[in-house]
Order: C-alpha cells, then sequence, then structure tokens
C-alpha cells in the first residue's frame, strides 16, 4: 500500500519502544477487526478489546490472525464504559499495562462502540431511551478519552502523538432515515466531541494527542442486523438495509487478505473497514489524521481520492 513508502509510517514504524491499544466494541464487527489488524503491526505489545461482554472465546471464534503471536496480543476486557465504574475498570488495566514492568504509551484509542437503539419515531422515544443512546453514543467515549488521555501523551521528545479515532457515521450529518432519530442526535454529538476535542487537544495542550474521525459506510455488523429487524412503521427505509444484506454474496470472490473499494449495493465487511483505519493510524501526518480543515469534517472510506492510498494496485 502507498502509505507504507511515507514518512508517516516510517515514524510510527521507527518508535520501537512497545506501546498499547484501546478498542471499544471490540467483540464482533468492526471494532474486533480493528483490534486484530492493530495486532499485527510489531511494535504494539497488547491490544484491549473491550466490550461489556467479551471472553477470549469471542477473540478466537472469529480470529482471522494466522500468527498465534499476534492474536495473543489481543487482551478482552469486560466493561460497560457507560458507567463510571466501568470507565474504571479500563484505565486501571491501562495503567498497569503502561506502568509494568517498564513505561508504555497507549499509543491508540479507538472508540467502536455504538447503538442504533431505540429505532423508533422521535414522539415515541422515551427520556431513559435517550438518555442511554447518549450515554452509549457520546458521553462514554468522551470520557473514556478524557480519563486515559495522561497514558497517551508521547514518552519523550522523539515519540509520537497518541492517536484517538472516532468511528462515525453519516447519519450525524443531515436528517437520518425515519426511525433514526436517537442514534443521528447522539452521533452528532460524538462528531461535535471529536471537533472539540481535536482543537483543545491541539490548541491548549501541544497536539500530544491528536483525534480524528471516519465514516466507515455500511457494513455488515450487529448493529446492521438490529436495523434489519426494525418494523417497517418504525422505519419506512427497513426493505433498503435487508436489499444489502441480501447482496452481500457478490463478495463471495473477494480476497480479505486485501483491501477493495466499498461495494456499491452491499454492506461492506469489517475486516475492509479495517485496512482504511489502518491507513488514518499509520499512513497519516498528525495534522491529516485530525483533517481539522476538510469542509467535510471527518474521512469517509467511500472518498475514491483516497483509494491509492489504502488500496493496493488501485489506478
Amino acid at each position: 500500500m502507498s502509505f507504507r513508502s511515507g514518512a508517516a509510517y516510517a515514524k510510527a514504524m521507527a518508535e520501537t519502544r512497545p506501546c498499547i491499544a484501546v478498542v471499544t466494541g471490540g467483540r464482533s464487527g468492526i471494532g474486533l477487526a480493528m483490534a486484530q489488524k492493530i495486532a499485527t503491526w510489531p511494535f504494539v505489545e497488547t491490544v484491549l478489546a473491550v466490550s461489556r461482554s467479551i471472553t477470549m472465546t469471542d477473540i478466537l471464534a472469529a480470529s482471522d490472525i494466522e500468527s498465534t503471536s499476534d492474536w495473543k496480543k489481543i487482551q478482552p476486557l469486560a466493561a460497560d464504559i457507560t458507567t463510571a465504574e466501568g470507565r474504571k475498570t479500563v484505565v486501571d488495566c491501562v495503567y498497569m499495562l503502561c506502568s509494568d514492568p517498564e513505561k508504555k504509551q497507549l499509543r491508540y484509542l479507538i472508540h467502536s462502540a455504538g447503538t442504533i437503539d431505540p429505532i423508533k419515531s422521535m414522539l415515541e422515544v422515551t427520556p431513559s431511551e435517550f438518555s442511554q443512546a447518549v450515554k452509549v453514543n457520546c458521553e462514554a467515549p468522551l470520557f473514556l478519552t478524557t480519563s486515559l488521555y495522561r497514558y497517551m501523551t508521547p514518552l519523550g521528545d522523539e515519540g509520537v502523538a497518541g492517536r484517538v479515532l472516532h468511528v462515525s457515521s453519516g447519519a450525524a450529518h443531515g436528517a437520518p432515515p425515519t426511525g433514526w432519530g436517537c442514534y443521528g442526535i447522539t452521533k452528532a454529538a460524538f462528531f461535535q466531541s471529536y471537533r472539540v476535542l481535536e482543537k483543545e487537544f491541539r490548541e491548549s495542550r501541544g497536539g500530544q494527542v491528536v483525534v480524528g474521525s471516519f465514516k466507515p459506510g455500511v457494513v455488515d455488523t450487529s448493529m446492521q442486523g438490529t436495523i434489519r429487524e426494525a418494523p417497517p412503521d418504525a422505519m419506512p427505509a427497513v426493505d433498503k438495509f435487508q436489499t444489502l444484506k441480501a447482496n452481500v454474496g457478490q463478495l463471495d470472490s473477494y480476497d480479505a487478505s486485501k483491501a477493495r473499494p466499498p461495494p456499491t449495493g452491499a454492506l461492506d465487511t469489517p475486516d475492509n473497514v479495517a485496512y482504511f483505519a489502518e491507513y488514518l493510524l499509520l499512513g497519516t501526518t498528525d495534522e491529516e489524521f485530525a483533517n481539522k480543515d476538510d469542509p467535510n469534517g471527518e474521512y469517509d472510506i467511500r472518498n475514491q481520492d483516497l483509494f491509492s492510498k489504502w488500496i493496493d494496485d488501485h489506478a
């Protein structure tokens, strides 16, 4: 991939001191695919795959990693990060990993966890349902980032800035499909939290930690399963997403060991999204990763101008 010959990739690889990563939503879907991808990077010592309910069985059952040494880097951590107690569980684990036996950096924090519940008219949404959506899609990642900030700063003058990556959604921009009111509102808040943190960390904290965000497109995850099961009266466009799933068969000949453009008219795979995230995390400078001057606000996996940067042999 072209980014592997660039200066940003070389700088990341040159920082040979062991580091760790945290991926929320790590039990399945995009979160698990990204945990698996990060585990293949030689300078990453441990990847914490965080979910409310996760065991090593979940990691092994879905593992596409051939190297035993790589999948052994993934450590499942059961924690509900919508609660202060759950976030403390993550922070305490990071503290132990970063301080024993030698000081290490939390280099990467990936916010992949999210919920689309409840799928219903906003006229029917209750305050408690809305509050829970806010906790999952905005409050939890925001306060996990602020709680872990001190572990993400460079270890020395020649160190690299820690990177926080938000897995965003097109639903954060403009009105989403009817029935996705809670999801659209709370994902918009999640997007704004990226913008706020990116600016504050850059202007007031010297850019020791940088924040980026990207839209993964429509991906074959458990959330998509929830969408397809929605009754038409709650979500009139449900048949569109059922068709996207039905068309997944067109990917049967896809070689999962290589990146490829997102499909048209079908769901993408979490593994393909992980290739794009790898480019963002390793193949961009701090300024590019933050994407602060882009009028669209965040990266989009469907941006054809970027295909040649993360897809082999793409003209």
